[in-house]
């Protein structure tokens, strides 16, 4: 049964690892790449906040390499890390910042896969634990923006609406075929109604799991909506990558 813990309260820096510490989760020795939600350059909760990052760099970086990962959709990504405050904090912890959209890649072939059967695999991402870092969002076509969906961004080349024209509920499980999240964290302190913007909505909670789909089913829950009805979210579940049915999940949740 998946595990996921839901913490209740308003601050990264006391959230964070108190949810991880739940969790269970230790790591050492490896390389660990953050890939927050930095679409655009328009503060949290449109995008990930650099304190929900910071918590996790604080967390992760002893005996660790930590590396803060992120492929934008909509400009130039070295300028929305400027922008957002991720310039100064890495250099403040002395972390790299990558943009995937420039990053070396290697063609890996999946015949599994649905859309992507060749798929341009970002260097960084390999052999690497993997933190996808997402928002408490809706999405106006996929219905929620969070875990899974959130590895768009781990994707070489700044178009990536080229997943919505080959089907996005398919090219976001085939992205995360070749490359999985090993740790969920959804900060749902704030939602917002629509991927960009929109009505905010106060919620005061942070999601964790190592299974990102379980994490997704929760959240989507939170915002109204049934997981077994979300298309990436069940299509996820039928091809081995998690749980997307509650029934399946042990809910935890702590206050803070």
């Amino acid at each position: 049964m998946s595990k996921v813990i839901i913490v209740r309260g308003k601050d990264p820096a006391a959230m964070v690892p108190r949810g991880l510490a739940e969790l269970g989760v230790e790591v050492r020795g490896e390389k660990i790449v953050i890939k927050p939600n930095l679409i655009t350059n328009r503060p949290y909760p449109v995008t990930t906040s650099p304190e929900t990052v910071e918590a996790l760099i604080r967390y992760f970086r002893e005996g660790n390499e930590v590396i803060v990962a992120e492929g934008s959709g909509f400009g130039d990504t070295r300028i929305i890390y400027q922008d957002l405050g991720y310039t100064e904090l890495a250099e403040r912890y002395g972390v790299r910042l990558v943009d995937l959209n420039r990053d070396e890649y290697e063609v890996l072939e999946n015949p599994k896969a649905t859309v992507l059967r060749r798929f341009e695999f970002p260097r960084t991402l390999k052999n690497a634990y993997l933190v996808s870092a997402a928002v408490l969002k809706r999405h106006s076509q996929a219905h929620v923006t969070l875990s899974i969906k959130n590895m768009l961004g781990g994707t070489i080349g700044g178009d990536k609406g080229r997943f919505h024209r080959l089907g996005l509920s398919e090219s976001i499980v085939d992205i995360n075929l070749y490359k999985r999240p090993d740790l969920a964290v959804i900060d749902g302190r704030l939602s917002l109604s629509s991927e960009l913007g929109g009505r905010t909505k106060e919620f005061g909670v942070m999601i964790f799991s190592e299974d990102p789909v379980a994490a997704d089913a929760v959240g989507a829950r939170l915002l109204g909506h049934d997981p077994l009805h979300i298309k990436h979210l069940k299509l996820a579940q039928e091809r081995g990558l998690g749980t997307c049915d509650l029934k399946s999940v042990k809910v935890s949740e702590l206050e803070l």
